[in-house]
């Protein structure tokens, strides 16, 4: 009577009536692919705090995040790795210098004042001594104003105490090089702006030269391998004036802002927002490299189109491909990348080096 009463109810396998052979295999929940896959794209703590106390074993063996940016899109945070062993004599912890170097003076020139703006994307620990330096350098030659903006970062760093400096934390993800404009734009810190990314350091003062112009790249490439690119006629199609600037990108002779790097008068930046709505246009399309690269290329149309840049003399360090091992990952840190410029008599103002992020 029971069992015709429960025929209906599913009874749990016996697995021991089963011989061992045709037993299904026992997978861990957790080792499922399914639950793999399904984990990976799981939220992962953010913004992990490093404290300068740590040791150096500490600091680079508590798990460094892949870096997701170049040539990957920076943008995904959600791969984690064990970090690399790291050869201490080529990576050394950087710390904040407090206060100004005793040769540090307050820039201006032909009475514009300066406000120095960095760029800022930390994706693993050993990034910090990037943007550290370049904080470091700025603080040897100038005491001016200095802004770093966050793009994007994955881990914070408590590593001492900045002097008249200002952290603003991007809430356009992964917008890079047009964040610095938008933000001198929004809040118009000084006459001119001078924008660098973390991996640029000062190496020694600018000269009036360097400053006499409203505006100036840093260093510049030329057009011919971009012609016909098509994510340039798209973004250029959102701008105002689109048919004209597509024929002019197309067929003039423009020079791209390397990094999009520059020193940059503000009536410029004015200008080019309220023709072209350039970046708050832009700002809300750019998500990745390419997007970033893309960005370069534009800026530089327009700056040319405008006859604001010379295009016999576009920028302050030349073009940079002709920059000594130019996108080579050698020159990992400032001390390196100095030598090697100082072996090529490379003269420049500022130092760019790659990590290959």
């Amino acid at each position: 009577m029971s069992s015709w009463a429960n025929r209906n109810i599913p009874r749990k396998r016996d697995l021991s009536q089963i011989p061992s052979e045709f037993r299904p295999t026992i997978v861990p929940r957790a080792e499922r692919p399914e639950v793999v896959l399904s984990e990976k794209y799981q939220d992962i703590p953010m913004n992990e705090v490093i404290y300068p106390s740590m040791s150096f074993e500490d600091l680079y063996n508590i798990g460094s995040r892949l870096p997701n940016d170049r040539p990957h899109d920076r943008s995904v945070k959600n791969d984690v790795k064990k970090a690399e062993p790291i050869d201490k004599r080529q990576y050394q912890i950087k710390k904040i210098e407090s206060g100004y170097s005793s040769q540090a003076i307050e820039l201006h020139y032909q009475d514009k004042s300066y406000v120095f703006v960095i760029l800022r994307h930390i994706g693993t620990t050993r990034d910090n001594d990037l943007w550290i330096t370049s904080y470091n350098m700025i603080r040897r030659f100038y005491t001016n104003k200095i802004i770093i903006i966050d793009d994007n970062s994955s881990i914070n760093t408590v590593n001492g105490k900045l002097t008249n400096a200002e952290v603003i934390q991007s809430e356009c993800n992964g917008a890079g090089e047009i964040l610095p404009y938008y933000y001198f734009l929004k809040n118009k810190w000084t006459d001119r702006m001078i924008f660098v990314h973390d991996s640029m350091f000062l190496h020694r003062r600018f000269t009036d030269e360097e400053l006499d112009r409203p505006i100036s790249f840093h260093w510049h490439f030329n057009s011919e391998e971009f012609k016909g690119d098509r994510k340039i006629a798209t973004y250029l199609t959102m701008l105002p004036h689109a048919t004209d600037l597509v024929e002019y990108a197309a067929t003039a002779d423009w020079k791209g802002c390397f990094g999009g790097a520059s020193i940059i008068d503000l009536s410029i930046v004015e200008m080019l927002e309220k023709k072209y709505q350039i970046f708050s246009k832009l700002i809300l399309s750019i998500r990745n490299r390419k997007d970033r690269e893309t960005f370069e290329r534009i800026l530089g149309i327009l700056l040319c189109r405008e006859e604001l840049i010379n295009p016999a003399h576009p920028s302050n360090f030349g073009a940079i491909i002709r920059y000594p091992k130019a996108f080579e990952s050698d020159s990992i840190n400032y001390e390196t990348a100095a030598h090697i410029l100082s072996q090529a008599k490379y003269d420049t103002a500022i130092i760019k080096v790659w990590r290959g992020r």
